[in-house]
C-alpha cells in the first residue's frame, strides 16, 4: 500500500470527511500512527536556483492557480544537488490537510514523490519532487530540518483532532452570543417596525388630512373667485352703463349749456337793444314789462332743468359709491383668503419638520438594521463553510446554486448511444449549455406587471430557450432553466454559483437557525462523555 492510500485510508477512516467531532476522543491512539508536521507541510525538492530570488512567490502563485491555496512558500538551497529545496505550509486546518494530500498525491501520481526523489540518479528530467513533511524529514539535517523543528510539531492525525475539541466549545459560545445579539437586532428591529408604521400611518392620516382641507380650501377659493368675478363682471357692465348714461347726459348738457349760451347772447342782445330803445322812451316804457315778463320765464326753465340733472346725479353717485363699498368688501375677503393660506402654510412647515426628523430616524435603523444584516451573513458564511467540513449526513447541507445538474445529460446520453461515447458526449453538451449560463450578455428573462406589480419572468420565445425545449429532452430543459432562475436570483452579475444553505427535506433555502440546530446537534452527538470519579479506597 503506497503512501498516499495509507494517508487517504487512515484520514477518511478517523475524521469522517473532515469533521472533527465524529471522532471518538476515548479510542486510544495507534502507535503505528504516522507523524507528521503540524501545520501541515510539505517538502518540494529540485527547484530552480533562480526562483531562489523571487523567494517563492511564484510557485505559491502557480499553486494556488492549480487549486491547492498554499499559506507560505519558504525556498532553502540544496547544497549536496546545486538547487533550492521549498518548504510550502498550507496552515493548521482540516482544509489545509485536504491540500496537502492532493498536492502529494499529484506528485506521487506523476512518479515524482519521496521514492522518486531517493532514487533521483536513476531518473534525469529536471522536474519538480513533492511529499508531505513528516518526522523524518523534521528529524533531518539542514536548513529544511531546522525550518521544520522551528516553526513546527510532529503530531498524529489523532493528536490533532483531540485539540479541535477546544474549536467546537469555542463556536458554541460564539454561536450562543450571536443568538443572544440577533434576538436582541430582532426585538429592536421590531420595536423599530412599530413605531415606524406608526409614524407612516400618522404620515399618511396627516397628509391626507392636508389633501382634503386642500381641496376644501381650493373649492372654497374657486367658488369665491367665481363669485368675485361674477360680481366684478356685473358691477363692470353696470359701470359701463353708468358711463354711457353719463357720457349722453354730458351730451345732453353741452347741448343745453350751447343753448344757454345761445339764450345768454340774446339777452345781452337784448339789453343792447333796450339801451338802443332809452333814446325811445316812451316806446320803451310801453314795451319793458314784456320783455321782463320774457326773461323772467327763462330763467325759471333754467333754475328748473338744473334742479333736474341734480336729481339725477345724486342716485347714481349713490350707485357708485356702493359699487366702491362692493369692491372693497371683496378686497377683504381676498386678504383674510390669504391670511388662512399663510396659516396652513406654517403648519404644513412644522409637519414637514417633523416627517424630516422621522425620517433621519428611519434612516439610522436601517443602518442598524443593515449592519446587523452585515453580521448574519458573515455568520452564515462561516456555517457554509463549517458545513462543508462535515459528512452530508444531514438534511441540511450546502447547495452551490446555479450549478448545473449534469445527470439529465448523461442520462438523455445513454438513450441515445452507449459507452464512453455516450459519457463524453454528455459532458460536451453540459459544458457547452454552462458556458450559455455564465454568459452575462445572455438574459432570457422579461418584466410583465401582474395587479399594478412587476414581476420577472422567463421569455419562452428567447431563440436558445425555444431551441432547447424543441431539441432536448424535458430534464435537461429543466436542469438548464432552474440554475439559470437561480443564478438569476443569486449572482446574476457574476452569473457563478455560489454556496448557500439549503434545506434538502423541504426543497427551499436554509434558514439560519435551522443550520445552527444542525451544527449543534451534530456536536452533542460526538462530545466527549463525562468523566465518573473514582472512589478512593478507605
Amino acid at each position: 500500500m503506497g503512501l498516499i492510500d495509507y494517508l487517504e485510508k487512515d484520514f477518511h477512516a478517523k475524521i469522517k470527511c473532515f469533521d472533527p467531532m465524529s471522532v471518538n476522543p476515548t479510542t486510544k491512539q495507534n502507535t503505528n500512527e504516522e507523524l507528521y508536521v503540524w501545520p501541515w507541510m510539505a517538502v518540494v525538492a529540485n527547484v530552480p536556483v533562480e526562483y531562489k530570488n523571487e523567494g517563492g512567490q511564484k510557485l505559491k502563485e502557480d499553486w494556488i492557480k492549480e487549486g491547492y491555496n498554499p499559506v507560505e512558500v519558504h525556498l532553502h538551497l540544496n547544497s549536496q544537488s546545486n538547487s533550492v529545496l521549498a518548504v510550502v505550509e498550507f496552515g493548521k486546518t482540516w482544509v489545509g490537510f485536504s491540500h496537502v494530500l492532493r498536492f502529494m498525491k499529484a506528485f506521487e501520481g506523476n512518479k515524482h514523490g519521496r521514492k522518486d526523489w531517493l532514487n533521483w540518479g536513476k531518473c534525469k528530467d529536471d522536474k519538480l519532487y513533492a511529499w508531505i513533511a513528516t518526522d523524518e524529514d523534521y528529524n533531518s539535517s539542514g536548513s529544511v530540518g531546522d525550518y521544520l523543528r522551528k516553526n513546527g510539531d510532529l503530531k498524529t492525525v489523532g493528536d490533532v483532532q483531540k485539540e479541535d475539541k477546544s474549536i467546537i466549545l469555542g463556536l458554541k459560545t460564539m454561536i450562543d452570543e450571536m443568538d443572544k445579539r440577533i434576538e436582541e437586532w430582532n426585538s429592536k428591529i421590531s420595536k423599530t417596525d412599530v413605531q415606524l408604521k406608526t409614524a407612516m400611518k400618522q404620515k399618511e392620516e396627516m397628509t391626507e388630512n392636508f389633501k382634503r382641507e386642500m381641496e376644501i380650501m381650493e373649492k372654497e377659493a374657486k367658488e369665491h373667485l367665481n363669485s368675485i368675478t361674477t360680481e366684478h363682471n356685473r358691477t363692470k357692465f353696470l359701470l359701463e352703463d353708468r358711463e354711457k348714461g353719463l357720457r349722453a347726459r354730458e351730451t345732453i348738457i353741452e347741448s343745453e349749456k350751447k343753448k344757454l349760451d345761445t339764450e345768454k347772447r340774446m339777452v345781452a342782445r337784448h339789453l343792447f337793444y333796450i339801451e338802443l330803445a332809452i333814446l325811445e322812451q316812451n316806446k320803451a316804457e310801453r314795451r319793458m314789462p314784456k320783455l321782463a315778463e320774457g326773461q323772467k320765464g327763462g330763467k325759471e326753465k333754467l333754475q328748473q332743468k338744473i334742479v333736474d340733472e341734480k336729481h339725477w346725479l345724486e342716485p347714481t353717485t349713490e350707485q357708485l359709491k356702493g359699487a366702491l363699498e362692493v369692491i372693497k368688501h371683496m378686497t377683504d375677503k381676498r386678504i383674510a383668503a390669504k391670511n388662512k393660506i399663510e396659516s396652513i402654510k406654517k403648519v404644513l412647515e412644522e409637519r414637514k419638520g417633523e416627517l424630516k426628523h422621522l425620517e433621519a430616524l428611519s434612516t439610522t435603523l436601517m443602518v442598524k438594521e443593515r449592519k446587523s444584516n452585515d453580521e448574519l451573513v458573515e455568520a452564515r458564511k462561516e456555517l457554509i463553510s463549517g458545513l462543508n467540513e462535515i459528512a452530508s449526513r444531514v438534511h441540511i447541507v450546502v447547495k452551490r446554486m446555479g450549478k448545473l445538474d449534469e445527470a439529465p445529460f448523461v442520462a438523455a446520453a445513454k438513450r441515445h448511444s452507449s459507452g464512453k461515447e455516450g459519457h463524453l458526449d454528455a459532458i460536451k453538451l453540459a459544458s457547452f449549455w454552462e458556458n450559455h449560463l455564465q454568459d452575462p450578455g445572455w438574459n432570457p428573462f422579461k418584466v410583465i406587471t401582474l395587479e399594478g406589480k412587476s414581476e420577472e419572468i422567463l421569455d419562452e420565445e428567447d431563440e436558445k430557450i425555444t431551441s432547447l425545449k424543441d431539441e432536448y429532452d424535458k430534464n435537461v430543459y429543466d436542469a438548464v432553466v432552474t440554475a439559470l432562475k437561480e443564478l438569476n436570483e443569486y449572482n446574476p452579475s457574476g452569473r457563478r454559483p455560489v454556496p448557500e444553505l439549503w434545506n434538502e427535506m423541504e426543497e427551499r433555502r436554509a434558514t439560519l437557525k435551522e443550520a445552527v440546530e444542525v451544527l449543534l446537534d451534530q456536536w452533542k452527538i460526538y462530545k466527549p462523555p463525562k468523566k465518573k470519579s473514582k472512589r478512593v479506597a478507605g
